[in-house]
């Protein structure tokens, strides 16, 4: 057999053990539904949207709904939003690989809010554009710091939704943003959530392309909660894989749950993803990651987020990873 005609055996092999492999996946999956991933999303919303050390009581409120657009327009005119930063690391080293972004409301009567109390009324309130600016500039804002501080392999990670990530003037105002702060365009990653109203396929594919043409990395968030098949995985040229945190509950314990984990994370980096585990919350979760390589992991057992205040400290005590790219 010639070396061509091998190469193209290799490579035909090598295409069905990765589709094998997604179907094994959407049906270790679907399997799973009503076992360990049947946990409270309520529960993991509780843990996700904790506060930052040190900081007021985060928490969510029920907020008066005959006003909830104007309270939302008045908090962007008066500066009361902020975001925190939850790290990751990077195992088995466990250094700093960069940082995932969340938006919180500085209420003058609620307090602190997470996202939970407010964030589908912005999405479907006429400011779901204006949140997207705000994001986008205090995560350029941020960037410019941490180079300035010579935090230059720290990966940012901020979260849109689908509608918000097929805006067509988008990818002009990250080439125009992110040049005015002279960013790293390929430090700042679009995590792009789960929607049941994401659109056309074809106008989210391209989307997706579009943003990648700016450098600027793009991410699936919460992969394995539901919305996402693993099929798409080869359609949806993404960077990063974040796996949802329901698929971290029951591991090291439950051979159920380490085979699904251990499939998804080997088709994700077969396709060229970056790796994301969330939900880590206790040693021996974190530990079995560390038989990984190259994978990042966040979770409550890692840090809860942080105030921008206190990264420098986070770099300090873990150190910085290595670029993988």
């Amino acid at each position: 057999m010639g070396a061509t005609q091998m190469q193209e055996t290799n490579e035909k092999i090598s295409y069905e053990q990765l589709l094998g492999d997604l179907q094994t996946s959407s049906a270790l999956i679907s399997d799973s539904r009503l076992g360990f991933l049947g946990h409270s999303s309520t529960a993991c919303v509780k843990v996700q949207d904790s506060v930052p050390p040190g900081t007021l009581t985060d928490r969510t409120a029920d907020i008066d709904q005959l006003n909830i657009v104007d309270q939302l327009e008045r908090g962007l005119e008066r500066n009361e939003f902020m975001l925190v930063f939850q790290p990751k690391l990077r195992v088995p080293e466990e250094r700093l690989s960069g940082f995932e972004a969340s938006l919180r409301w500085r209420h003058p009567i609620h307090g602190i809010l997470t996202p939970t109390s407010f964030i589908r009324d912005a999405e479907n309130s006429g400011l779901s554009g204006r949140f997207t600016d705000f994001i986008l500039e205090k995560a350029a804002e941020t960037l410019s710091d941490w180079a300035a501080c010579k935090y230059t392999t720290l990966s940012l990670v901020i979260s849109l939704s689908p509608q918000e990530l097929t805006r067509e003037d988008l990818p002009r105002k990250l080439i125009a943003l992110l040049a005015s702060h002279a960013v790293d365009t390929a430090k700042l990653q679009i995590q792009l959530t789960e929607s049941s109203e994401s659109g056309p396929l074809d106008v989210l594919l391209a989307a997706v392309d579009s943003i990648r043409d700016t450098g600027v990395r793009v991410a699936i968030g919460d992969f394995g909660a539901g919305g996402w098949s693993p099929s798409i995985l080869h359609r949806l040229a993404v960077d990063v894989l974040k796996i949802d945190r329901s698929l971290i509950n029951g591991i090291p314990e439950s051979s159920e749950a380490t085979n699904v984990l251990e499939v998804l994370v080997r088709i994700g980096q077969r396709l060229g993803k970056q790796i994301v585990i969330d939900g880590i919350e206790n040693e021996a979760q974190l530990t079995w990651t560390k038989n990984m390589s190259n994978v990042d992991c966040q979770g409550s057992y890692i840090c809860m987020p942080v105030h921008a205040a206190q990264i420098d400290d986070l770099v300090a005590g873990h150190g910085l990873a290595m670029s993988l790219r």
